[in-house]
């Protein structure tokens, strides 16, 4: 995907930064090399800044996509559909298997769910060491009371994610994009 949809916000933040140092050079506040050496930078770090961050706004454009009615939660099946057509629930089982993932949306649910049972949710991390234990959303959800995913039968049915989540599902999923972000957070230490 494209970032293009950027390009007016870009020009019209240019466009204020370059009337503000006119204005200043007119009332000689700045000098003309001073003007230019700004004018310069600020472009500069505009697009430093656009290429650092463009894997996390591309994640959040294929994400605004994947939106479900609620405008507030992402659809899991929809992203699991990308890697296997045939069967997304199993990708999310597989995601949900993972101790890391149900640490993740322990933490989401301990700071957005007051109602969250986290001994429930440490028994099922357990469980997650027995070969023959299937974790699906559902079983997630109504033993934990937990907010954070959702599970829809019927039509429009799936597994919907709020935001953190859909992110690191979507991270896990796709170990490019993964790397994408690692090298943007190196570049932005570097900075």
């Amino acid at each position: 995907m494209s970032l293009e949809i950027y390009d007016d916000a870009v020009a019209e933040y240019l466009g204020n930064i370059e009337r503000t140092v006119k204005e200043l050079q007119e009332s000689a506040a700045i000098c003309d090399e001073t003007a230019e050496y700004t004018l310069k930078n600020q472009r500069i770090s505009i697009q430093k800044y656009l290429e650092t961050n463009r894997p996390y706004a591309q994640l959040l454009m294929e994400l605004k996509h994947l939106e479900y009615k609620d405008k507030q939660t992402y659809s899991l099946t929809e992203i699991a559909k990308r890697k296997d057509e045939t069967n997304p629930s199993y990708i999310i089982q597989s995601w949900l298997r993972n101790v890391n993932t149900l640490e993740l949306l322990c933490l989401w649910e301990e700071e957005h769910n007051t109602d969250f049972n986290i001994e429930e949710a440490r028994k099922l991390m357990n469980k997650t060491k027995e070969p023959s234990f299937t974790l699906t959303a559902k079983t997630w959800i109504s033993n934990t009371n937990a907010k954070g995913l959702i599970s829809k039968q019927g039509k429009g049915g799936g597994t919907y994610a709020y935001h953190e989540i859909a992110i690191d599902f979507i991270t896990w999923l796709f170990p490019e994009k993964r790397y994408a972000f690692a090298k943007m957070i190196v570049i932005k230490s570097l900075m």
